[in-house]
């Protein structure tokens, strides 16, 4: 279903209303189920495979489940041979690369057969469709499959930066090789090196609805990989591993046998087919060594397709990705998707001494950097500082600190907008101590907001719902007990699925979504996805492609998120550059634009800021700054302006470049708080919201809206709006509420009144046209020449104004004899269509006619079940129209016949419940 939208006087930001629509139809808004409501029908999207939303320019597409932020753009056309086209305006737009690249006959039928699935993601059952680049690349795989004539031929790296589906990818490649009658033979190997990344790897395999062989030791992959059977297995990279010691050190040990050294052998040829293919999860880390080398000679004539988002490629590295499987296949890097919107920008805040001072004394606590090389007497120094006699990291006045500052940091700048923190550390002695100062940390929180002179009830209940917990692996059989007892609570707390989801304050059988801090050491660094995650708290020392694909846990694409946040307690900064030292030239930079330092917020939001200030100088709001920062103190004055600006809004570009660029101030905004940087913005903010909202109010604009802004500057906004006695939560008073004169007098001048009153006219006439076109065309005729007679004559237009609401609200009194109120509408109709209004006297009475026979028809005929949506009966009602047309035997009817019986149709469509009462 495609939903094509114009930017219109009352539609600034048609994509928005694009997906609105969509969910109207396909009754999933949430606010019509809150009202025990139902509109449109589920049930006609069941089989429903692509939604597309497009305005002309901006073109997305997404799937039945897809809320706002999956949508995206088709960026690029592949196979080649549809790359050959005439842009239709001259230009290629969106709607084209969508159109060629997706829409293609050829395209689209090979994405329904074998790129859409269902999943489950946090026990919500989704509707996936494949990206562009996912599948360029199974498009480019399956090539290489067909055409490539040795092994290397035929292998090569997919470099999918992290988050942007690789997982998926592999399934589609899967999908589409199944459905291929020279490549369906395949025998397909899934390979991956960590327990917890195969059963998430596990689960997605199972999504190609094959079955999945799990191979679960070195001697069973030698039976299984064996064997001609084109099958998927599911294989971790260590069992490609020759050791001849058999048993366990410490069972060999309880048995009372000798410590034997192991021994590695080259594992000899398992299966020498030409027609398997190796899938490798993250190739970088198992591509060296005994165990890839092993995986070579296993399968010696296998297709080995390296999937990873961090390759190694620099000459520090004796096996560069590439080199090792055989060139790059297809590349999709961080900031192609951060572009695309597959995943968020990251921003970096180091907390330690070096970075702080860096940083213009914006924090009150600092840290040493335990990066930074250090004598021994600097290190004594810090443990003597922190009471530490062993390792800095586990020590616990230390951990305490940071403790505090992290929970500080996270209420005052990630809870409102109701995402979660993962927090890093050391060791599981670490994991165990930063639990037990985090929950203090809570605790002493909460009673200081209880204590405020004016405590804030919500966020109290929000911090009294936060739990954390301990995820860290077993030590076998020396475990201390703390460690055991806080993995097996983590266990009973189910603790790793409730924090993946959102917070439900109100549910008390959900109390465990408080988990909003996950502590860890080692686990749940990579191959972890948890969108809900906006913030990562690092105390560890992590290194090249391990430190961004740890990183990369926060940039994952979830609804009101724009960032990812990593906070940094030891200094990484230094690691940072190095991690990125391993990429060169534009990869270099395609990083380090996808990763920034946070203190680059200020002054994009101060850039942002003029951008907005610009917008409305360069129209001729010249005093527009004075009035953002309330230092205007004429109230005749500040009125004008701010008429000025909303005047300057009717024209429907400048109003959506103004949300647009409005959005983005407060993005930024919202992530510069609640630092002092942002203060000098606040006023600013609250000024340009209350200007959207007037904006919004006057030209009755309900796509104009500032979602995604962040919670934190929302609230700023809707406080300071409701104070002013307007509620942002309300749409904008249309021509015949109850309370539209009682809004329209809050207008100060005539000529602002007068501007209310013309465009709740106009918007209704506009929403309300195809019940009666006749009537709402006459009305916006006299509306056009009460505009044209009082040019300048403020308070007579409204008065005329007024009188035209009354007889819009009125509706249709003129009787006509011979004609009721359900005949009206088509009287009238047929009269605008056969005789531009006026219809001669000679055949008035023949026109009455006809208009009794086509109710008469339309009676009998529309009270079938789902008649409208019953094409040949349409076209069988049509027909019969056609022939009453024709039986009037009056030229201009016969003349105009086509257009007559198609419009009369869609208004009885309209019209259906009046015409059957």
């Amino acid at each position: 279903m495609v939903e094509c939208k114009d930017a219109n006087e009352y539609t600034a930001n048609p994509m928005y209303e694009a997906i609105k629509q969509l969910r109207r139809y396909s009754n999933q808004r949430e606010v019509t189920h809150d009202a025990g409501l139902q509109e449109g029908e589920s049930r006609l999207f069941h089989t429903n495979q692509l939604l597309i939303v497009t305005h002309g320019d901006e073109a997305k597409f997404g799937t039945i489940t897809s809320q706002d932020n999956h949508f995206f753009a088709w960026k690029s056309i592949y196979p080649k041979k549809y790359q050959e086209y005439t842009p239709p305006l001259g230009k290629e737009r969106q709607q084209e690369v969508l159109i060629q690249g997706l829409l293609a006959p050829e395209i689209l039928l090979d994405v329904i057969r074998n790129c859409i699935l269902f999943k489950t993601d946090d026990k919500r059952l989704i509707k996936v469709a494949c990206r562009y680049q996912q599948y360029r690349a199974m498009l480019k795989i399956i090539e290489r499959l067909r055409t490539g004539t040795t092994a290397t031929e035929r292998s090569g790296v997919v470099w999918h930066t992290q988050g942007s589906g690789k997982s998926l990818t592999m399934v589609f490649a899967i999908r589409k090789l199944r459905s291929c009658e020279d490549l369906k033979d395949y025998k397909v190997c899934m390979i991956n090196d960590r327990i917890d990344l195969e059963d998430q790897l596990g689960e997605t395999a199972q999504l190609t609805g094959e079955k999945v062989t799990y191979i679960n030791s070195s001697e069973e992959l030698k039976t299984k990989l064996a064997t001609p059977a084109s099958n998927l297995n599911m294989v971790m990279v260590h069992k490609f591993q020759e050791n001849e010691q058999e048993l366990p050190e410490y069972l060999a040990g309880a048995l009372g046998e000798k410590e034997q050294v192991p021994e590695y052998a080259t594992m000899e040829v398992v299966n020498n087919s030409e027609r398997i293919v190796c899938m490798i999860d993250e190739a970088h880390r198992s591509q060296g060594g005994d165990i890839g080398d092993n995986l070579f000679s296993a399968l010696p004539n296998a297709t080995r397709l390296a999937f990873t988002g961090t390759p190694l490629i620099t000459d520090r590295h004796a096996k560069k990705t590439w080199e090792r499987f055989g060139g790059y296949i297809d590349k999709y890097k961080l900031q192609d998707a951060v572009d695309d919107g597959a995943t968020l920008q990251i921003l970096y805040e180091g907390k330690t001494a070096d970075t702080a001072i860096n940083e213009k004394h914006e924090f009150d606590t600092k840290f040493e950097d335990l990066f930074a090389h250090r004598t021994d007497e600097e290190i004594l120094a810090i443990k003597k500082k922190y009471g530490a006699t062993g390792d800095i990291f586990e020590a616990e006045q230390r951990i305490e600190a940071i403790a505090n500052d992290l929970v500080k940091h996270y209420i005052e700048n990630i809870l409102s907008n109701g995402f979660k923190a993962q927090v890093v550390c050391n060791s599981k002695m670490a994991a165990i101590h930063y639990q037990t100062y985090i929950n203090k940390a809570i605790v002493a929180e909460l009673e200081k907001r209880k204590a405020e002179p004016e405590p804030d009830a919500e966020i109290i209940k929000r911090i009294a719902f936060l739990k954390s917990a301990v995820v860290i692996s077993s030590d076998g059989t020396n475990e201390k007990a703390v460690v055991t007892h806080a993995r097996k609570r983590s266990k009973e707390m189910d603790a790793v699925e409730n924090f993946k989801r959102a917070f439900n304050y109100d549910d008390p059988s959900k109390e465990l979504t408080g988990v909003a801090f996950l502590i860890v050491c080692d686990m749940l660094l990579t191959g972890f996805d948890a969108p809900i995650e906006q913030v990562m708290y690092i105390d560890k020392k992590v290194k090249e492609h391990n430190l961004l694909q740890t990183i990369a846990r926060v940039n994952r694409v979830y609804k009101g998120k724009s960032r990812g946040y990593i906070i940094d307690y030891v200094g990484l900064a230094n690691h940072l550059k190095e991690a990125l030292s391993i990429y060169s030239g534009d990869d270099k930079d395609d990083i380090e634009n996808s990763l920034k330092n946070i203190t680059t917020g200020v002054p994009i939001l101060e850039s942002r800021y003029q951008r907005l200030i610009h917008l409305f100088t360069d129209h001729g709001v010249n005093e527009i700054e004075g009035f953002a920062n309330q230092t205007i103190t004429d109230t005749q004055k500040t009125y004008d302006i701010l008429e000025l600006a909303i005047e300057k809004m009717e024209d429907v570009k400048l109003r959506a470049t103004f949300e647009v660029y409005l959005k983005k101030f407060l993005q930024s905004m919202d992530i510069v708080l609640p630092r002092p940087a942002a203060s000098p913005y606040k006023v600013p903010v609250k000024r340009f919201g209350y200007l959207l909202a007037k904006v919004k109010q006057r030209y009755k604009d309900d796509s104009l809206n500032i979602e995604g802004a962040g919670e934190k500057v929302r609230k700023l906004i809707n406080e300071h709006l409701i104070s002013l006695g307007i509620n942002p939560k309300i749409k904008p008073v249309e021509l015949f509420s109850s309370n539209f004169i009682e809004e329209l007098e809050k207008n100060t001048s005539p000529k602002s009144k007068a501007s209310e009153m013309e465009h709740a006219i106009r918007k209704h006439c506009k929403i309300h046209f195809e019940e009666d076109p006749a009537f709402f065309e006459s009305l916006s005729d006299k509306l056009e020449a009460l505009i044209q007679k009082h040019k300048e004559d403020w308070d007579q237009l409204c008065l005329d104004l007024s009188d035209l609401r009354g007889d819009a609200q009125k509706g249709r009194e003129d009787e006509i004899e011979g004609v009721n109120a359900t005949q009206a509408p088509f009287y009238g109709l047929i009269a605008k269509l056969a005789y531009n209004g006026k219809i001669s006297n000679g055949d008035d009475s023949r026109i009455k006619v006809l208009v009794r026979d086509v109710i008469e028809e339309f009676e009998k005929t529309i009270d079938i079940v789902n008649f409208w949506n019953n094409g040949s009966e349409i076209d069988k009602l049509k027909g019969r129209l056609s022939d009453l047309m024709l039986y009037t035997g009056i030229e201009q009817i016969e003349n105009n016949s086509n257009q007559i019986v198609t419009e009369i149709t869609a208004l009885a469509k309209v019209r259906h419940e009046d015409i059957l009462k």
